[in-house]
């Protein structure tokens, strides 16, 4: 037989380094669109005195194919390239088509004159970042260890925030500088760059790297025990609904409404009321990105050692802090200061609450529906965000901010409470 190239000796299957590289890539390039279409464009929209309800539709229609990515995910449990892995082509395809929907982006002609024109170009966007992201996560549940999913976990919550960062606040500035064209431009650059690593490392030795290079699949114990279309359902079903996965995913959804509905309200009111300019407020992302990887890499260490409930619970104490302490000052809005301070709490919170719950609900993921599995948990909680941003108008109608952000405080309070005192959901992970 002939021996294999130097280039497959690095593989997801067998290193950590090409692991931590690719899912720092994979997450990088969902997370850019995110940031662009959930900080920059409401910043500029709200700047350009849009209404809250026209800001609020933009955001939700985004995040609509978040919320219902388990459309792909059986399909990528069901259908494989296999010479290619079980999940890289699929990451690669939803790739290229995150590329061409940001090169449709481009096109779009005077996107504060046609914003829903501008909403379906970044729908677009955000339907093949969830594919990416549904492959991506099927693929970290089959190649991670178990205990290496919390440092893992910080990883990608790392790549994906640094995307936020670099699509919220660096394409903010570039959007204020420059307009809208040349953020998007600057966009396609980055994404084309980001999408390397998933180009060039194979999951497994011996197996393609490209569609036409030369290679075979390396079967594992998911190819040899497929499961029925019923199995598949039932064993979903008894995974979805078990105790500590519906505990999680109680605090999970409840965590993406308030997030979506504030996230919005806030964005409006600084840059409208307490004199934050778009570029200005946008960037309020890239501050927060330090706590927030500090938040999530300490987090996962000490989750991997000491169990997933009591470090949930701290950081959804923390959140409630952040909030609860926001509205309160809410007098000394006029003081910049009081939302830096919120925003760096809230990330670091942020950090190390979706880190963990993700590791958790890894742990809990059987391999042979785990981009479906996975990909229903994860978008329950996005359905919870797309309806927290298309109630915005609606709220801030009704309820002043703080009042929100003081409910916000006490809601998550309680759910702190409650993920403390979960048994099921408190023991060590498994080991391997």
């Amino acid at each position: 037989m002939l021996s294999s190239p130097p280039d497959v000796r690095c593989t997801l299957s067998n290193s950590s380094a090409c692991r931590f590289v690719n899912f720092g890539a994979i997450y990088f390039v969902q997370g850019l669109p995110m940031g662009f279409a959930v900080f920059a464009v409401p910043a500029w929209l709200a700047e350009a005195r849009l209404p809250t309800a026209d800001i609020g539709m933009v955001g939700a229609t985004t995040m609509l194919p978040w919320a219902f990515k388990v459309v792909w995910a059986p399909l990528v449990d069901r259908f494989k390239y296999r010479s290619m892995g079980r999940f890289r082509a699929w990451i690669m395809g939803a790739q290229l088509g995150l590329v061409a929907s940001t090169v449709a982006l481009l096109s779009v002609p005077s996107p504060l004159a046609h914003v829903r024109a501008l909403a379906g170009a970044l729908f677009a966007q955000a339907l093949f970042a969830s594919m990416s992201d549904v492959a991506g996560d099927g693929l970290a549940v089959e190649v991670l260890p178990n205990g290496e999913r919390g440092v893992a976990n910080a990883v990608m919550s790392g790549g994906q925030a640094a995307g936020n960062v670099v699509g919220g606040a660096g394409l903010s500035a570039v959007l204020a500088a420059a307009g809208f064209r040349a953020a998007a431009g600057v966009s396609l650059l980055l994404l084309s760059a980001a999408c390397a690593p998933t180009v060039l490392l194979r999951e497994r030795p011996g197996e393609r790297l490209l569609p036409w290079t030369r290679g075979a699949p390396a079967l594992v114990a998911a190819d040899r025990a497929p499961l029925a279309l019923a199995g598949s359902a039932r064993l979903l079903a008894h995974s979805v609904l078990a105790r500590p996965s519906a505990r999680a995913l109680v605090a999970w959804i409840a965590v993406s409404f308030l997030s979506g509905c504030l996230g919005i309200l806030m964005t409006a009111a600084a840059v409208r009321d307490h004199g934050f300019r778009q570029a200005e407020y946008a960037s309020l992302g890239a501050l927060a990105l330090a706590p927030n990887l500090i938040g999530a890499l300490a987090a996962g260490r000490i989750a991997d050692k000491r169990g997933r409930a009591p470090v949930i619970a701290g950081a959804l104490g923390l959140a409630a802090v952040s909030w609860a302490g926001f509205g309160l000052l809410s007098p000394h809005w006029s003081i910049k200061g009081v939302w830096i301070v919120q925003a760096l709490a809230a990330g670091a919170a942020s950090g190390a609450f979706f880190t963990v719950l993700t590791a958790l609900f890894m742990d809990l993921t059987e391999p042979r529906v785990a981009a479906t599995q996975f990909a229903i948990c994860m978008a329950l909680g996005n359905l919870g965000s797309v309806l927290g941003r298309a109630s915005a108008g609606a709220l801030e109608a009704r309820l002043p901010l703080a009042s929100l952000a003081l409910a916000a405080g006490a809601a998550l309070a309680v759910l702190a409470f409650w993920t403390a005192s979960s048994p099921a959901i408190s023991p060590l992970p498994r080991k391997v």
